[in-house]
């Protein structure tokens, strides 16, 4: 029963530590990891603060800045974060993601590519490299995407780049974990409904009423409780989950 209860087993890479990011970090430390690494955009200050702040709790740590499309600059972080740690990274965590809220009428080509770009041919890429990492030097692993409900119920029109690329993302989990499977690497998809983030700071305040008014549970999520869910599969607890992108968004109607 014990190996079955939630733990974080081996190093863990969180690829976009701002926003969500960061406590997805947090709770794998909850969770029992010893060595994080992540990565961050432009924001070094929060990085670097929450890089002291996850050594303060005991863990080490590996940070880094780059574009995750680019696969040599992320073969040389994970090669990095193995002699830094002692060990391959076996837990995989992929928030990064954008949203413009755009009104549709006004959605380019420009700003759908853009979001494509990151949100679908990125977490490809870096996910297809990192499973056939694992794959090629007998890591058995996990790699969580995260998605989201918009992927599955559009929500409005001036996501619907963002929408779309989402349920892209959640096919290709699909299809990246059918695919590495058999080599013992877990690929997931958690996908949170509204959250209190600043990606979601955009979003007129009509739209947020709207979207308020179809939660069950009347509120938007805190980052915290949404990481919790994450680490948990990540965990050892969420062993037996292969291929799925699971829903934690209030109950939305």
């Amino acid at each position: 029963m014990d190996k079955y209860l939630p733990k974080i087993v081996g190093p863990a890479l969180v690829l976009g530590a701002g926003g969500i990011g960061s406590e997805i970090v947090r709770a794998l430390a909850a969770y029992g990891a010893t060595d994080i690494a992540f990565t961050y955009g432009k924001n070094k200050d929060s990085a670097e603060a929450l890089k002291a702040e996850t050594e303060m709790a005991g863990v080490r740590t590996h940070i880094g800045s780059f574009d995750p499309k680019n696969t040599e600059a992320l073969s040389a972080f994970l090669d990095e974060a193995a002699k830094v740690f002692g060990e391959e990274i076996t837990t995989v965590v992929n928030t990064v993601g954008i949203s413009p809220n755009t009104p549709l009428e006004a959605q380019t080509l420009e700003e759908w590519q853009q979001v494509f770009e990151v949100n679908v041919f990125g977490s490809f890429l870096s996910s297809r490299f990192i499973a056939s990492r694992m794959k090629e030097r007998g890591t058995h692993g996990s790699i969580t995407l995260i998605t989201s409900t918009n992927g599955i119920n559009s929500q409005s029109s001036i996501s619907a780049h963002y929408d779309s690329s989402k349920a892209a993302q959640a096919l290709m989990m699909r299809i990246l974990a059918e695919e590495y499977a058999p080599a013992g690497i877990r690929i997931n998809g958690v996908a949170p409904g509204w959250i209190n983030t600043k990606m979601n700071d955009t979003l007129p305040e009509d739209e947020r009423a709207k979207e308020m008014a179809k939660i069950w549970s009347g509120r938007f999520a805190d980052p915290a409780e949404v990481a919790a869910f994450v680490a948990f599969v990540a965990s050892t607890g969420g062993s037996y989950i292969y291929g799925q992108n699971l829903m934690i968004d209030g109950g939305y109607r």
